[in-house]
C-alpha cells in the first residue's frame, strides 16, 4: 500500500465538502487531478470510499470508517513533523568548541555572550583540553571548530591564525624587583623558572626556542594548571614563564608583575576547521565573534598580543 499524507488530506477534505470542484480549489489542483488522487487511494486500499452520482457525492461505509483512521494518521504525522521541526531548530542552536584552556578563558567568554544576545539561549559545549585533543575532537567530528596554538598537520583541517602572543615572565614578592621590566632568554637560565608540563604546547615553544640557541630549557618546576603556577609564584617560589594570553587571568591577583622576554618565542593562535563540509550558521557566527575578540585583544594589549603574521620587536 502506498498512500501519501497528501492523499489522506484530500480524502478528509472531500469527505467534509462532498464536492470535487471545491476540494480541488482548496488544494490548488484540477478536478481531474483530485479524482485521480482519490482513485489511486482507493486502489491502494482496495476499498471504494465514495459513491458518485450525477447529482451527489457521498461516503461509503468503508469511507466513513476511514475518516476516523485518516484523522488519526494525519494528526500523528503533523505532530511528528512539529517534533522534527523543533528538533531541527534546536540543532541550529547547538554549538560545540574544543580549545586550549588558556584560549577558552580569554577568547570565548565574550564571544559566547555575543552569541547569547543573537540566539537567545544557544546550547554551547566547550571542551577545554590539550592542543592535540582539541584538534582530534575536530577531526572526529565531535566539535564544530577548535582553537589551537599550533597549526595542525592533518591534511583535512584548515588553520586560520587570528593573533599571536608573546611569552612573558610573571613574578611576585622579592622576584618582582630582581626580574625587572625585560629579560633575554640567556638571562633566564639562572632564574627559578616555573612552566607548564612537557605535554603542553607552551613548553614546546620554550624548548624549541632554547634548542635554536643550542641550549636546554630546564625549569625549576612544572605544573599542568596555570592556577597552580600562580600559587607558587605568589609564594615567591619561582617565576612563571607563560604565553601572555595564558597569564592574563592572573593579572587580577594583586602583587603580580609581567615582564617581557625581549627575544622570546611568539605563540600562534588560530581557528581550526574541517576542509570539507560547511559549518552551521551558529558556528560561523561564533568564529566571527572569536575574530572580533582577537582584534580587541590586539588593540588593548599592544606589544604582548600581536596581529597575525606580526613579529615581536625586542
Amino acid at each position: 500500500m502506498n498512500a501519501s499524507p497528501r492523499q489522506l488530506r484530500m480524502f478528509l477534505a472531500l469527505s467534509e465538502s462532498l464536492n470535487f470542484s471545491r476540494t480541488a480549489e482548496q488544494f490548488f489542483v484540477t478536478q481531474p487531478s483530485l479524482s485521480k488522487a482519490i482513485r489511486d487511494l482507493e486502489e491502494a486500499l482496495g476499498l471504494k470510499l465514495f459513491e458518485r452520482t450525477t447529482r451527489a457525492v457521498r461516503l461509503t461505509p468503508a469511507g466513513q470508517r476511514l475518516v476516523l483512521i485518516a484523522r488519526n494518521v494525519v494528526g500523528e504525522f503533523d505532530a511528528g513533523l512539529q517534533r522534527l521541526q523543533a528538533h531541527a531548530e534546536e540543532e541550529t542552536r547547538q554549538l560545540r568548541i574544543a580549545s586550549l584552556p588558556s584560549l577558552a578563558n580569554v577568547l570565548l567568554p565574550a564571544a559566547c555572550a555575543a552569541l547569547e544576545q543573537r540566539y537567545g539561549r544557544p546550547h554551547i559545549t566547550i571542551h577545554d583540553c590539550s592542543n592535540a585533543a582539541s584538534v582530534q575532537q575536530l577531526a572526529n567530528h565531535h566539535v564544530d571548530f577548535s582553537l589551537a596554538s599550533v597549526a595542525p598537520s592533518h591534511p583535512e583541517l584548515h588553520y586560520e591564525e587570528v593573533l599571536r602572543d608573546r611569552f612573558v615572565l610573571l613574578s611576585a614578592g622579592r622576584w618582582r624587583r630582581k626580574v625587572g621590566a625585560s629579560r633575554t632568554l640567556d638571562e633566564l637560565v639562572e632564574l627559578p623558572l616555573i612552566s607548564m608540563t612537557d605535554a603542553s604546547t607552551a613548553m614546546r615553544y620554550m624548548v624549541a626556542a632554547y634548542l635554536q640557541r643550542g641550549m636546554e630549557f630546564r625549569p625549576k618546576m612544572q605544573f599542568d594548571q596555570v592556577g597552580t603556577i600562580a600559587g607558587f609564584v605568589r609564594q615567591g617560589l619561582g617565576i612563571a614563564v607563560l604565553p601572555y594570553l595564558g597569564m592574563m587571568p592572573l593579572l587580577d591577583l594583586g602583587g603580580m608583575r609581567v615582564s617581557e622576554i625581549s627575544d622570546g618565542p611568539v605563540r600562534s593562535v588560530g581557528i581550526v576547521t574541517r576542509q570539507r563540509g560547511a559549518p552551521s550558521e551558529i558556528a560561523l557566527q561564533a568564529m566571527q565573534e572569536v575574530r572580533a575578540v582577537a582584534r580587541q585583544l590586539i588593540a588593548q594589549h599592544a606589544g604582548f598580543v600581536l596581529a597575525p603574521g606580526q613579529a615581536a620587536r625586542g
